[in-house]
């Protein structure tokens, strides 16, 4: 989810009224408003963060007291929380997830497309594995190494090589697959073997559990 879009609906939670005195009317609301905290908690924090395991905990309780119009303040409190970590970038990991999922997203297609054979279906998981592993060296080097622009990948490996990012075995892999990385650029589909395509599938998705998650 776009951090625009999160920003938005914080908002729109926000301006949800609670009706007073209608006890169906803030049993609506306050579900309403608990259910949008926490999707945008899962989206912010992850399900499994401590934020989100801490606010859940805090509302059970209420809950069970059916006091609706305290639920919501708590809502709205978490709802401010998030928003003012979104204003001073302390959610930064966010991007970075983010980025995880698409780029996941990219190798689990390569996969399916391998998975399911048929002509050519090599070359097309090619393209998708080059494609991953260039996007994923690209975003490292904006994220931890201060690189801006379409500097070679060459030179985005050797600035994240600087920083102490990408280390022996990691640094020497990703060097070499910059040849398979060209070739699939030329569509020189001879150069390229499916145990290659396997291989640096898996280094991509290594390089993202450990940067992005």
């Amino acid at each position: 989810m776009d951090e625009n879009i999160i920003r938005e609906r914080i908002k729109q939670i926000l301006l949800v009224p609670v009706p007073p005195g209608d006890t169906n009317g803030q049993i609506r609301a306050a579900n309403e408003i608990l259910q949008g905290t926490l999707s945008l908690m899962a989206a912010v924090y992850s399900p499994e963060s401590q934020q989100a395991a801490s606010f859940l905990e805090s509302v059970k309780s209420l809950r069970n007291d059916r006091a609706w119009s305290r639920i919501a303040i708590a809502c709205n409190g978490a709802l401010q929380n998030m928003e003012a970590e979104l204003a001073a970038g302390f959610t930064g990991s966010l991007q970075k997830r983010m980025a995880g999922d698409v780029l996941t997203d990219f190798i689990q297609l390569a996969r399916a497309i391998l998975d399911n054979g048929g002509n050519g279906s090599k070359n097309v998981a090619a393209v998708l594995a080059a494609a991953a592993y260039e996007d994923t060296i690209r975003r490292m080097g904006s994220a931890f190494a201060g690189v801006v622009g379409r500097d070679d990948l060459n030179k985005v490996i050797d600035a994240l090589k600087v920083k102490g990012v990408l280390v022996a075995p990691q640094l020497a892999i990703a060097l070499s697959y910059l040849s398979f990385r060209n070739h699939a650029l030329h569509a020189d589909w001879e150069k390229i073997d499916l145990a290659a395509v396997h291989s640096l599938l898996g280094f991509v998705e290594q390089l993202l559990m450990k940067h992005f998650a």
